[in-house]
């Protein structure tokens, strides 16, 4: 057979790995001029390309009661051994697998080199857009082929390539596309004290509320921006408030600065005793939150702990506990790490990933309706989706 691959990114390449053999020839067609871009830019040039918790619990979808379908043990089980076999050396930081080079790119160039070695061909600067079918597949009136598979992304970080431009052909084919939108990325306000506490990074826990329901919630590292919140634990739950903001949702994401342990809860309640609320903040927060939280308190900060009314001590914890800050926009496809939305679910058979609606057509990783959260998930579908396509078509 003939095998044709649009787009050069991680699932694309690792399918290409595992379909090349005497029997099939490979073709990969990429945008850009050089294969996986989109690689050396994840986890800030450091790639993170596994996670020992990957559980279909942690990905995202319009139709998530197919995802246990699709992500499944035996894949993930597959997958590891795959990029071990690769690797051979994988960096394992708190259960997140890296390179043992601690760089990006490492990836793309192990399996790039393992492509050209088994004599894949690769077709740069080649832009797809036509595809037609009769009993072959035909791309742009001048390659045909017997199976095609769809590895070219979403929209996210168009710079690398990923513009989208494939939904249009594949809506023209018969498929439905789910709205894509960003997701992890920062998330905006428009509040005064947003100066003041730029720079700040905290340990804090994070929930999103859209229109007065808890959606969601993430501990971790935040910052504090000129322009909102971002980190890990404000991607994790900016999925659901950017969708919530394109139907014109009310979106506020409560802020937990103060998360204690029972120990420690001991220790600050007997510090509590002894001390104004300014030299109780001030062992635990930034200088400049500290003075956003007492402006909004409104609450003397020379006054004892032990003096202030049980109104006032409700209020001291409700601000350092249950901070609200209403979101007001979000990070566009520039700043998203992954692209929520795409072709969807009920088009595509979950057990090999081929196209309901066109016979050989198959769709691997972002191109579908499935995100994941930050910590390598999102190139553990890519690495999963193209090793279940491999096995069907070989």
């Amino acid at each position: 057979m003939k095998i044709v691959i649009v787009g050069g990114g991680a699932a694309g390449l690792m399918a290409a790995i595992n379909i090349k053999n005497d029997n099939n020839e490979v073709v990969i067609l990429e945008k850009n001029e050089e294969v996986g871009k989109k690689i050396l830019v994840t986890g800030n040039g450091r790639c993170n390309l596994w996670n020992f918790d990957m559980h279909y619990s942690k990905y995202n979808s319009s139709n998530p009661e197919l995802l246990d379908k699709i992500i499944t043990p035996e894949y993930e089980d597959d997958a590891l051994n795959k990029l071990v076999e690769l690797f051979s050396i994988l960096k394992n930081k708190n259960e997140y697998l890296y390179p043992r080079s601690n760089k990006a790119t490492t990836v793309r160039d192990v399996l790039l080199h393992e492509c050209n070695k088994l004599g894949v061909e690769i077709i740069t600067n080649y832009n797809v857009t036509s595809i037609k079918k009769t009993d072959k597949f035909i791309i742009n009136n001048d390659i045909t082929c017997d199976k095609l598979i769809i590895s070219c992304g979403g929209k996210s970080l168009p710079i690398t390539g990923s513009d989208g431009s494939i939904y249009s052909i594949l809506k023209d084919m018969g498929h439905t596309i789910i709205e894509p939108l960003p997701s992890l990325v920062p998330l905006f306000a428009n509040e005064s004290y947003l100066n003041k506490w730029n720079g700040i990074r905290c340990d804090a826990k994070v929930t999103s509320i859209i229109d007065g329901k808890k959606i969601k919630e993430e501990s971790g590292e935040l910052q504090l921006t000129d322009y909102g919140i971002s980190g890990i634990c404000v991607f994790n739950i900016s999925r659901d408030i950017v969708k919530a903001l394109n139907e014109g949702k009310n979106a506020t994401v409560q802020i937990s600065f103060l998360e204690l342990g029972e120990d420690e809860k001991e220790y600050f309640e007997l510090e509590e005793k002894n001390n104004t609320v300014y030299e109780l903040l001030l062992k635990v927060f930034d200088k400049k939150l500290i003075k956003i939280l007492l402006d909004k308190m409104d609450i003397n900060p020379d006054a004892y702990i032990k003096s202030l009314t049980t109104k006032e001590m409700s209020r001291l914890a409700n601000y350092i506990e249950r901070f609200n800050i209403n979101i007001t926009g979000h990070g566009d496809f520039n700043k998203s790490q992954v692209t929520q939305g795409g072709v969807s679910l009920e088009d595509i058979n979950p057990d090999t990933l081929e196209s309901k609606k066109i016979k050989d057509l198959y769709l691997i990783g972002e191109v579908l309706d499935i995100d994941g959260d930050c910590g390598g998930y999102n190139l553990g579908f890519a690495w999963m989706s193209a090793l279940k396509v491999s096995d069907h078509i070989c």
